[in-house]
């Protein structure tokens, strides 16, 4: 038993009995006519007091004062996490009680999301960190977790799983106003994610939801107030390459041989602005383009496996220069407002370079992947959301939000796509 109940056990049973040997002394003076009643009505009080405090201190640990909705959701999930912990051997055994490690609850306004605290300590540092702990949540469930920097307490952000964050347009209209809502060089992913304009790596499976993700996105792009610069590389020739030649046919390539030109455009025009950026930063040093109201510059390349696999079979000096190129573009284009954006299937090191995939902030999975794809898009030891991902949701990381695998609902559009491009 732990500590603390253990000591509002002790207490309730003391006062329980004290009260009963009360009454039965009561009774007895009253039988022999003892005039004692006085000094055991002082005596019940007290004890019934003590009962009521250990009641008050119940309500008042798990929150009562935030309302009754609050305080059930506190109490189940609580000592539902405390009863599962002591089956998985999280505590210390002193005499005749247990200690488990600390646990401190809180939750949003709507209870859509909670955030769990459990105090660290030697012996179970490395089990926190790697432990499960959804299953002992009730509807909620683990997103993500860390240490804090004093390396006192865990934390695991959790959030309804239940809860649905799919953004649904009705009309093109309604995606435009959402749209206005978001700051011109950022890109919103779902109702409560936008993420500044980044390299971005997109992987899924046939039918996970990543091209209608990429239609949302450049949907994004295309109606901003700082015009978006748009090129287009799709090897296979598919929907991206019809929608890129309905916005700019100079700017849209299918053949290997076409991509490798607009990637040579995309970098020269690159090389420019990083002169024109030279001389607006003599005004403002920590800045970048979007500083200076600039327009960004971004190259999607569809089905990217497709274009470096035929790559592979070119000349070196053909994909020397690609490499070139793109690793040009990775580690120069952030400041200057150039960016790469690479969809495929699966990110194997065959298929993309390592060191190329690890130098994009903005990953995203879409789709119930391989354990395989997770690791190699966001690294080894990473924690993926066990749940089932329909159409359209999935993971994804970005340095500054989204530092370890978080959840992510792609928007729907009901609208007709082709006609808003």
């Amino acid at each position: 038993m732990r500590k603390i109940n253990f000591i509002r056990l002790l207490c309730t049973v003391f006062c329980i009995i004290a009260i009963i040997i009360i009454k039965i002394v009561n009774l007895i003076s009253k039988t022999l006519c003892i005039n004692i009643i006085v000094h055991s009505k002082l005596l019940l009080i007290v004890f019934v007091a003590i009962l009521a405090l250990i009641f008050c201190d119940i309500l008042l640990s798990h929150r009562i004062y935030k309302g009754i909705r609050y305080f059930w959701y506190h109490f189940t999930i609580k000592n539902s996490l405390e009863l599962q912990m002591i089956d998985a051997g999280f505590y210390i055994e002193r005499n005749c009680y247990i200690d488990i490690p600390k646990i401190q609850l809180s939750f949003n306004n709507n209870f859509s999301a909670a955030e769990l605290k459990i105090r660290d300590s030697l012996k179970f540092d490395k089990k926190l960190d790697d432990v499960v702990l959804s299953s002992a949540l009730g509807k909620f469930v683990v997103e993500r977790h860390y240490i804090t920097d004093d390396g006192n307490y865990y934390i695991y952000e959790l959030i309804d799983g239940s809860v649905s964050f799919k953004l649904v347009f009705n009309s093109f209209k309604e995606f435009l106003n959402y749209n206005k809502g978001i700051d011109t060089y950022k890109l919103f992913l779902d109702s409560r994610t936008a993420v500044k304009l980044q390299h971005c790596l997109l992987v899924g499976q046939t039918g996970s939801g990543k091209t209608y993700e990429l239609y949302n996105v450049l949907l994004q792009m295309m109606n901003k107030q700082v015009k978006y610069e748009l090129y287009f590389a799709d090897p296979k020739g598919s929907s991206l390459a019809i929608i890129g030649s309905t916005i700019n046919e100079n700017r849209t390539a299918v053949s290997v041989e076409e991509i490798i030109d607009l990637l040579e455009q995309f970098v020269s025009l690159m090389r420019e602005r990083k002169g024109e950026l030279k001389e607006l930063l003599k005004t403002q040093i920590d800045g970048d383009y979007s500083t200076f109201g600039l327009s960004p510059y971004v190259f999607i390349c569809d089905e990217y496996a497709s274009f470096a696999s035929v790559l592979q079979s070119m000349e070196k000096k053909s994909r020397d220069k690609v490499k070139s190129l793109l690793y040009e573009i990775i580690l120069q284009g952030r400041q200057l407002g150039f960016f790469l954006f690479l969809i495929m299937q699966k990110s194997d090191a065959a298929l993309i370079d390592t060191a190329l995939r690890d130098n994009m902030p903005l990953k995203i999975v879409l789709g119930n992947s391989e354990q395989q794809t997770y690791i190699t898009t966001f690294g080894n030891g990473v924690d993926i959301p066990n749940r089932h991902y329909s159409v359209g949701e999935g993971v994804f990381t970005e340095p500054t939000i989204a530092p370890e695998p978080k959840l992510l609902q792609c928007p729907y559009c009901k609208f007709d796509i082709l006609k808003a491009f």
